[in-house]
């Protein structure tokens, strides 16, 4: 049963960002957020910062392919992880890049609503 929403929350966090539909992100991530960039240095921190990322992405960028290649799911109580494999395709300043990368991300539950407390987006290989 927790598997199955937590399922459905990756889904509608992924359709939402690759879609540019920010305000279905606004409903799935904590106020307290913090997404971690491909760096593993730089962090995001907040609702507000973390959604104006994904609101720069879609406005610089069109998401053409994104395909989750592999993913697991540890559900512990009221806390979960994700990690993500996938592959995307995205064009941005009429370039077309194609990227494997992967993203781990814990999510809370509260008031019985999964929330994504933290991302880390790590890319793999840029590809031609």
């Amino acid at each position: 049963m927790m598997e199955e929403q937590i399922e459905l929350f990756v889904d509608s966090f992924n359709t939402a960002w690759t879609q540019g539909n920010v305000k279905d992100i606004n409903l799935l991530v904590d106020e307290d957020v913090i997404f971690v960039a491909p760096d593993l240095k730089t962090e995001i921190i907040g609702r507000k910062a973390c959604i104006q990322t994904i609101r720069d992405y879609t406005k610089n960028a069109i998401t053409k392919v994104f395909e989750i290649k592999d993913k697991q799911i540890h559900v512990w109580d009221r806390t979960a992880t994700v990690s993500i494999d996938y592959y995307m395709e995205y064009q941005m300043n009429n370039k077309l890049y194609k990227e494997n990368a992967k993203e781990f991300w814990t999510l809370i539950q509260k008031n019985n609503t999964w929330l994504l407390v933290w991302r880390a987006m790590v890319m793999n290989d840029k590809l031609e």
